[in-house]
């Protein structure tokens, strides 16, 4: 049982929000060098992306099972985990990541906190993520903007900069759900769920993405240097590869993290 939430919590698939977290932590690091608080929050950090995973799993059942992409990934969907013990495990995990984040100070616990409610209304009924709007909403809150709020508040401070950098994550979080809506277009509708791809149509959805990824970029790339946003919003007008632009941010994400590390 044990392998089986492990595998539920789907860690490898959530590195890239967990990344975002510590993208913030190391951003702050160079001013608030408590190594083991930073260990804290890595701990945190990979418990709750481990938990917003497992409870989706939990009761993205009737989907999954239809969805051969999706089944092999879910053990409560395969049979390998039961509900009861899916959603047991998943409690503990938050709890878990609860009282790691209580050692960090009040305001952090309360951001932490606030990721976990959030994580849960998407997807426990009523399920924010099959509401359209609401789930891509949701999605760019609470694996988008709050991790990286939760590492860069380790020095108890949200600069300009910092807020900049989470709008840019909070847009390319948004584009991510469309992304992932999309690959799970068909097993979606067959299982009558109204997602924001489903109601306003595939066309329309693959635009919003770059939109999405672009404004992203623009942001990015403005807080480096103004001169070279226009470059983000030639990209909203674009079909680009999705593994191209996961490239572009990551690569402008480092540069920032350097950026903060060096002081410059």
């Amino acid at each position: 049982m044990l392998r089986a939430i492990i595998k539920n919590t789907r860690i490898l698939d959530g590195k890239s929000f967990i990344g975002m977290g510590l993208l913030g932590l190391t951003m702050n690091l160079r001013y608030n060098p408590d190594f083991k608080g930073a260990v804290l929050v890595l701990i945190s950090l990979i418990l709750y992306v481990g938990y917003a995973f497992a409870i989706n799993n939990c009761f993205d059942v009737d989907t999954d099972l239809i969805n051969p992409r999706k089944r092999s990934k879910n053990p409560v969907a395969s049979g390998e985990l039961s509900f009861g013990a899916g959603v047991l495990s998943s409690i503990a995990i938050a709890s878990l990541g609860i009282f790691f984040a209580t050692f960090l100070g009040h305001k952090e616990l309360l951001i932490y906190v606030l990721m976990i409610m959030l994580a849960t209304l998407y997807s426990v009924p009523p399920r924010l993520k099959a509401r359209p709007v609401l789930d891509v909403l949701s999605h760019g809150i609470f694996f988008g903007v709050m991790p990286f709020f939760y590492g860069a508040y380790f020095d108890g401070v949200l600069t300009k900069y910092e807020i900049a950098i989470g709008l840019a994550l909070l847009f390319y979080s948004f584009s991510m759900e469309l992304r992932n809506h999309l690959e799970d277009y068909e097993s979606d509708l067959k299982a009558n769920l109204r997602t924001t791809p489903i109601v306003i149509g595939k066309s329309l959805s693959e635009k919003l993405v770059m939109i999405f990824s672009g404004s992203a970029i623009a942001l990015l790339l403005m807080t480096l240097n103004i001169t070279l946003g226009v470059f983000g919003i030639m990209v909203a007008g674009t079909r680009i590869n999705y593994r191209a632009l996961d490239a572009v941010v990551v690569f402008l994400l480092l540069l920032h993290a350097l950026r903060a590390w060096l002081g410059a």
